[in-house]
């Protein structure tokens, strides 16, 4: 079964289907032989540094023969995700966290043109993992493993394909970099205050995210965001609409609509691939505004008087004067950032077809 949680785009709305490549191989279809899997997995993510899930991982991957790559750098896995797309891998498994996930979409989208684009299995390898929950094959880790790698053996995925828009960040890089959720402001200080004092104090995974978070409401509460959380200064170009220069307390994109700890802090309308929302840094009906994001409903308090906007659109460029993250990968002066949200990948979800 294949599903489209992609925004179709056509003529009207400047979007082009060219750019959709299909994928190696699909669920459902007897290949009439063993199909060929890839597996890339971060060591260094928190769920693998796990001693018990390490060793079940390499039992696992000891009963096939297929090919398997452990790299912890950024570039590591970008180049190895394009090795296994040069050795005709149909199946990439990558296993890791939400910054293992944006290398191995770097290193799909930035391979050479014409080359075959590989079907992706998300694992829940790293802490908060994000992107796997929304677009995973599952949320384990070696059993999941076992079921690819015995269901490709025998030359029939199962499952659902889904086809979803992915982030390309433009920002004076050599290459595009490819990702699934962008922050400034609140968010890129919220990283580094997660990072700084709840990680190092054991708080890991999604209760130290909550913790952050918590602290993050409060100090948009208390209007005092001070040296931990200082106002945003950015300018926005959302396709052929400019907002002006103004301050806020934070600002997120993505292709996704839901983000960690299953928040859903997107409303806006439109064909748009790439979802944005913003909070000034004077919002009114905080506590209700966020309520409404918690549960993912709509709320008379997101709205722009009120210091709360949501848009989609296609294409965004950003003029700001914090760091930003990346897929929890964070970046600093950079003044000028485009991202954009027409290319797909292929994501096989666990399930019944």
């Amino acid at each position: 079964m294949v599903r489209d949680l992609a925004y179709v785009m056509d003529e009207a709305t400047g979007g082009d289907r060219a750019i959709d490549a299909q994928p190696l191989v699909v669920p459902g279809v007897e290949r009439g032989r063993a199909i060929r899997v890839g597996v890339i997995s971060n060591p260094r993510s928190w769920r693998n540094l796990q001693r018990d899930t390490r060793q079940a991982i390499q039992a696992t991957l000891a009963g096939h023969a297929t090919e398997h790559f452990e790299e912890d750098t950024f570039d590591g896995l970008v180049s190895r995700t394009q090795d296994l797309i040069r050795q005709g891998s149909e199946l990439i498994v990558v296993n890791g966290g939400d910054g293992t996930v944006q290398a191995a979409l770097t290193g799909l989208f930035n391979r050479p043109a014409g080359t075959p684009q590989p079907l992706l299995a998300l694992l829940s390898g790293g802490t908060t993992n994000t992107t796997a929950h929304s677009l995973g094959y599952g949320q384990g880790l070696a059993p999941e493993l076992e079921e690819l790698l015995a269901r490709a053996a025998a030359g029939c995925l199962r499952g659902t394909m889904v086809r979803h828009a992915v982030l390309r960040a433009d920002f004076g890089l050599p290459r595009p970099m490819y990702a699934m959720l962008f922050g400034a402001g609140g968010v890129f200080h919220g990283i580094n205050f997660y990072r700084t004092q709840v990680e190092t104090r054991g708080f890991r995974g999604e209760k130290g995210a909550g913790l952050a978070l918590a602290v993050f409401v409060g100090k948009v509460m208390s209007g005092k965001g001070g040296t931990l959380f200082p106002p945003l200064h950015m300018a926005v170009r959302l396709d052929d609409r400019r907002i002006a220069r103004d301050a806020y307390f934070g600002v997120l994109a993505s292709t996704m609509d839901r983000q960690f700890l299953g928040l859903r802090p997107y409303w806006g309308q439109g064909p748009g691939t790439v979802r944005f929302s913003s909070m000034s840094y004077s919002p009114r009906h905080v506590l209700r505004a966020m309520a409404s994001i918690v549960r993912g409903r709509p709320s008379p308090c997101l709205r722009p008087e009120f210091g709360f906007r949501s848009d989609n659109a296609f294409e965004l460029e950003l003029e700001i004067d914090s760091g930003f993250t990346l897929d929890g990968e964070l970046f600093t002066d950079v003044p000028r950032i485009l991202l954009s949200g027409r290319q797909r990948a292929f994501f096989l979800r666990r399930g019944t077809e």
